[in-house]
């Protein structure tokens, strides 16, 4: 019997229609994918050359060693200070004081955003200068003057800051939709004639038209920090100033994460900082945990010496401190996590819950 061998089956190459249809498919999803990097890489490039990147002089910044100044870091990255200050600056290049100083702490140890308001008037030795305020720093040495004068006087270590002016604040704030801040008639008629003196340099008048409890906008909000004679003069004025923040932060914290980058793309023009873009990245992350804020005012009223003021050489008034005792607050608020401003109650178990995560 006669075996048939089976023929070979020859595989034919279809060059038809359904051959160039994948073809087309392909290059379709490949130039999808281009313009998808290219937009992305637009985008970061956009948020990446739309701020002020302006770098310190780590090497003189006045930082002691642990042992001299006391200081409790452990020397991770969990905790990281960044001095903010706030300027009334109308021009470019422009000396000025700084109006609001803070000490804004990232602790992911404890998952908690602390602000630290330091008292413009607060009496201090100024490297090169004589004693004299604190606000002074800023003018006679900007940013890096300002920072080196903290550490030598608080005993801090901090390396990084930022800086916004007054209307740059109030597009930050327009750009997460205003602040809920319940306003008095006095602060009201107050912050109402900042606004006046605002719009003289540009801002928009856009004056608060009632007391009470309401959503104000950044023009409103700035004036509302930049309150100083109503209340207990400077003292209020930081509580304002951390009201603002506080709610701003709130803000933020409702947002949806994938609407992050947009809201850094509208922050980031009005910010002078030394932070690179992945370092501020990377202190971001702490938004997308479980965190709450806490804040210090500093001096607080025990710091204060006698009838808490003293003239500097030039007849200025300031605020005697004892600078010591101030110092101790900070460091146990920013590393210790103890609150001075909690209960007792709270306070020690803060502390206990502290040292058992050391």
């Amino acid at each position: 019997m006669i075996k048939k061998t089976k023929k070979p089956v020859q595989r034919v190459k279809r060059t038809g229609k359904k051959t160039k249809k994948y073809a087309w498919i392909k290059w379709v999803v490949i130039a999808v994918i281009v313009l998808l990097i290219a937009a992305g890489a637009g985008y970061v490039a956009s948020i990446l050359g739309s701020y002020t990147h302006q770098e310190l002089d780590k090497d003189d910044l006045g930082i002691s060693s642990n042992e001299e100044s006391g200081l409790q870091d452990d020397g991770s990255t969990d905790i990281v200070n960044i001095a903010l200050f706030g300027v009334d600056t109308r021009t470019q290049g422009e000396k000025t004081r700084s109006d609001s100083m803070m000490i804004l702490t990232v602790d992911k140890k404890h998952n908690k955003i602390k602000l630290t308001s330091l008292m413009r008037d607060t009496y201090v030795a100024i490297e090169g200068h004589s004693n004299t305020k604190l606000t002074h720093a800023y003018y006679y040495g900007g940013p890096q003057l300002a920072v080196k004068t903290i550490n030598q006087n608080f005993g801090m270590n901090i390396t990084e800051y930022a800086t916004v002016n007054f209307q740059g604040m109030a597009e930050i704030i327009d750009a997460v939709g205003g602040v809920e801040i319940d306003i008095t008639e006095a602060e009201r008629q107050n912050a109402n004639k900042s606004i006046k003196e605002q719009a003289a340099y540009g801002m928009e008048p856009d004056y608060i038209e009632k007391a009470g409890l309401q959503t104000l906008t950044g023009t409103q909000a700035v004036a509302y920090a930049r309150i100083r004679y109503v209340g207990n003069a400077d003292f209020e004025r930081t509580d304002r100033q951390r009201r603002v923040m506080e709610q701003l932060f709130n803000k933020a914290l409702d947002m949806n994460p994938l609407q992050y980058p947009e809201f850094a793309r509208k922050l980031l023009p009005y910010v002078e900082t030394s932070l690179d873009i992945g370092e501020i990245l990377d202190l971001s992350t702490i938004m997308l945990r479980d965190v709450s804020m806490e804040q210090l005012r500093i001096p607080m009223d025990e710091h204060l010496i006698g009838s808490g003021s003293i003239r500097d050489s030039s007849g200025g008034s300031c605020l005697n401190v004892d600078l010591e005792a101030a110092t101790k607050t900070i460091q146990e608020f920013i590393y210790d996590d103890i609150d001075p401003n909690a209960p007792e109650e709270s306070a020690a178990e803060s502390s206990t819950s502290s040292k058992k995560e050391s």
